[in-house]
């Protein structure tokens, strides 16, 4: 339901979302103030009422790779020999197999440099490990085995032109899955296979015959292997970029190591368990991928306050979720919430696509007053509506909301 008319005249938050709802009526938002005896409700409108997240949905996505996995959880890409298969001198006589982890950030280094701010994982750490560990030779190529995840390549229910958004997805992945060029490689396991081969020569390691894609081949010794940075740095960097490979990425990772089964349903199945648990899933929620993407996906505010609130109280893994998102001025929301009096305040995840703009996150008022926040607005006037919302936000950080019925 709307404010109320009396409050709305008290409250300013609550004025400013009636005034953009009395236009735009297909929005869900909930406003609540946290406190030591429980939170009161500040604005809201229509909050269990589940539409289109767009981003928003990476606040789900990371909740629940974080209560899958962890915050200190670190992706290992290995690389093996095939059983019998190491001989004298340093060599394998026969393929090295590389076994993807899910990890949504192996990259060369120019990559990781140009795109991840450095955080990538250096495929060329793989293959110093391999020659460290004392290979000089690979006599039958690398196969490259992809099956932690399933074979499908886009998210449910994408518009063909999100392949731009969104390279093909695979259990193993280098540089997004993205060609020299910028462009999609035709396939990941080929790519990652030709990489690791580049670096393993750059490392003074021969490599001779074919990249192909296979599976492992069960009790060979590990040739070497390669770590990420923990869970908490990647959704530091793909909250604060909106990254929807990664997102993508997790969600199949979350169905992998949460169920055993790597897919996009199987991911988003358990994100729901993980909320159902949680006490935050609404009836009418609906996920379909884990960037917010599909138009397809339902997502209450309700539910995301749910999630915000819950992080609070689980500090273990909320407080990574909460710093996860960007402050004000900075990744998503480099041109908004960036005055002095709110920037440093805020901890939120923005979203848009095509006639939904959404922001959700936590504020703290100047007195220090918490409030956790969403604002789901399903409208052709995005710009009215990042208006409404920033301005909402900006009256919780100076206080505005504080003694508000």
């Amino acid at each position: 339901m709307a404010a109320s008319t009396a409050a709305a005249q008290q409250n300013p938050v609550a004025k400013t979302i009636d005034a953009f709802a009395s236009k735009n009526p297909t929005i869900s938002v909930l406003v609540e103030r946290m406190g030591p005896t429980g939170p009161a409700t500040i604005a809201s409108w229509r909050p269990s009422t589940a539409l289109a997240p767009a981003s928003t949905m990476k606040i789900i996505t990371a909740a629940s790779a974080l209560m899958t996995v962890g915050p200190d959880f670190r992706f290992t890409t290995r690389v093996e020999a095939g059983p019998d298969t190491k001989g004298p001198g340093g060599t394998v006589n026969g393929p090295a197999y590389l076994i993807g982890a899910g990890d949504p950030m192996l990259s060369t280094r120019a990559y990781s440099r140009a795109n991840f701010r450095g955080l990538g994982t250096p495929i060329d750490d793989l293959a110093r490990d391999i020659r460290e560990k004392g290979t000089t030779r690979i006599t039958g190529g690398v196969v490259v085995d992809e099956t932690l995840f399933d074979r499908q390549r886009l998210g449910p229910l994408w518009k063909s032109s999100y392949r731009y958004e969104c390279p093909p997805l695979s259990g193993i992945a280098t540089n997004q899955n993205r060609a020299d060029n910028g462009a999609n490689v035709s396939s990941p396991a080929i790519a990652a296979g030709q990489r690791l081969a580049a670096a393993l020569r750059r490392q003074g390691v021969r490599v001779s015959g074919p990249v192909r894609a296979g599976r492992d081949a069960p009790g060979g010794a590990i040739l070497g292997q390669v770590r990420s940075k923990p869970m908490s740095r990647i959704l530091g960097y793909m909250n604060a970029t909106s990254d929807n490979f990664i997102a993508e990425t997790l969600t199949k990772g979350v169905g992998a190591y949460g169920t055993g089964r790597g897919s996009t349903p199987a991911g988003t199945r358990r994100a729901e368990q993980l909320m159902r648990e949680r006490g935050v899933l609404t009836a009418s929620d609906d996920f379909i991928d884990g960037s917010g993407l599909s138009h397809s996906n339902r997502v209450s505010a309700t539910t995301l306050v749910g999630v915000l609130k819950d992080a609070q109280a689980n500090p273990q893994w909320g407080r990574v979720l909460i710093d996860s998102m960007p402050r004000g001025g900075e990744g998503t929301l480099i041109r908004r919430l960036k005055g002095p009096a709110v920037r440093y305040r805020v901890h939120a995840k923005t979203g848009y696509i095509n006639g939904v703009a959404s922001l959700a996150g936590t504020v703290t008022s100047k007195a220090g007053v918490p409030y956790a926040f969403a604002f789901l607005m399903n409208t052709s006037d995005v710009g009215g509506a990042q208006k409404a919302m920033d301005r909402a936000v900006t009256l919780l950080a100076t206080g505005r909301a504080d003694s508000a019925t």
